[in-house]
């Protein structure tokens, strides 16, 4: 990973935090020794022509396919995983620490069904097959509130297009935010869009819903008193 991100850093532009701490020695070895292995990353980078999304994830053995942006150290991806086998999860993350912390996950459980993705998620979502994944889970995405840094924000309009022209089925595309100011942007996007995407639903998660407190970011926001709020589109 660390090599692709030298030689193709256009793939892997990204310009939140990409590293929280210096990698230890450790996680160093395990990126280089194993990250190939599960990751999409290469292929996405060598496609020359366009190759179906079962060929690029090579998924045939799977009965469904789904997507987990924003995964963080991948307590919720490595949980998802274990519990369903026959289920091929692609886990997609900037965040380098987190994607050494799933990779060892991987090797520890002898996981078969998770594929990795360590670039900009908008590379593999541009590779992706029209109703060819089954759910899409983006997990508290950056908010980017400074009026200037806005239009890094990854729920545009243009890519709300995308993602609902990749998942088979209405209202299997999930957006958690703990931001009342980005959630307000996403839903203003869909009410002044209504006539080219379909209407979202809303809610405020509570702790028996499935995607509250997934993640140690998300945690820390509720402890700090903030709410999580889900559009479903």
């Amino acid at each position: 990973m660390l090599d692709l991100r030298s030689k193709f850093p256009d793939y892997y532009q990204y310009h939140g935090r990409n590293i929280s701490k210096k990698l230890s020695l450790s996680n160093v070895r395990i990126l280089n020794d194993y990250y190939s292995k599960y990751s999409l990353d290469k292929k996405i980078i060598n496609i020359s022509s366009k190759i179906s999304t079962e060929q690029l994830l090579e998924s045939s053995l799977f009965r469904k396919i789904k997507i987990e942006v924003g995964f963080g150290n991948g307590e919720y991806l490595i949980e998802s995983a274990l519990s369903n086998p026959n289920v091929l999860f692609i886990g997609s993350e900037v965040y380098i620490n987190g994607v050494a912390k799933v990779l060892k996950q991987i090797l520890e459980h002898d996981i078969k069904n998770i594929r990795l993705c360590g670039m900009n998620f908008l590379h593999l979502l541009n590779t992706l097959d029209q109703n060819s994944i089954d759910e899409l889970k983006i997990i508290n995405p950056d908010p980017w509130h400074k009026k200037r840094h806005c239009k890094r924000r990854l729920l545009s309009l243009e890519n709300i297009i995308k993602i609902s022209g990749i998942v088979k089925n209405k209202y299997s595309s999930y957006i958690t935010t703990d931001s009342e100011i980005y959630f307000n942007y996403i839903n203003e996007i869909f009410s002044s869009n209504s006539n080219i995407i379909h209407k979202n639903k809303n809610k405020i998660l509570s702790k028996n819903d499935r995607l509250y407190g997934v993640s140690r970011y998300q945690r820390k926001a509720i402890k700090n008193g903030k709410k999580i709020y889900q559009l479903t589109f």
